[in-house]
């Protein structure tokens, strides 16, 4: 009677540890363009919290003694609003808008409707 029970607590573990799963979160959420003619542009942002830490122009920068920063770890990201400007003295919306989320006005003035944002990992 003994090895009955051992072979019933044996099953139920083995039928526990397979019914769990993980969540898959990998899944692609890109819009899919239906017009294969069209030109696409795809934006890939990289984040890395070891990066070293760059000054205005992109080149190396130290931190001054007595100062601290951050290394934030991004697990997910949502972009609102893409523009290409022609040079730095283009002023904001006067560029070539490539992406802009939608937006709501329920609260009154226009605001990011983070709702329906798409948000990557």
């Amino acid at each position: 009677m003994n090895s009955v029970k051992l072979y019933s607590v044996i099953c139920l573990l083995f039928v526990a540890l397979i019914s769990c799963s993980k969540k898959d979160d990998t899944t692609d959420t890109t819009p899919v363009n239906t017009n294969t003619t069209a030109p696409r542009l795809i934006f890939k942002f990289k984040f890395d919290s070891t990066q070293v830490r760059l000054n205005n122009f992109g080149q190396p920068a130290s931190m001054p003694a007595g100062h601290s920063g951050q290394s934030p770890h991004f697990n997910k990201m949502s972009a609102h609003y893409i523009e290409l400007a022609q040079d730095s003295l283009t002023p904001l919306g006067f560029g070539k808008v490539l992406y802009r989320a939608t937006e709501t006005t329920l609260g009154g003035s226009s605001a990011i409707d983070f709702d329906s944002s798409v948000v990557v990992g």
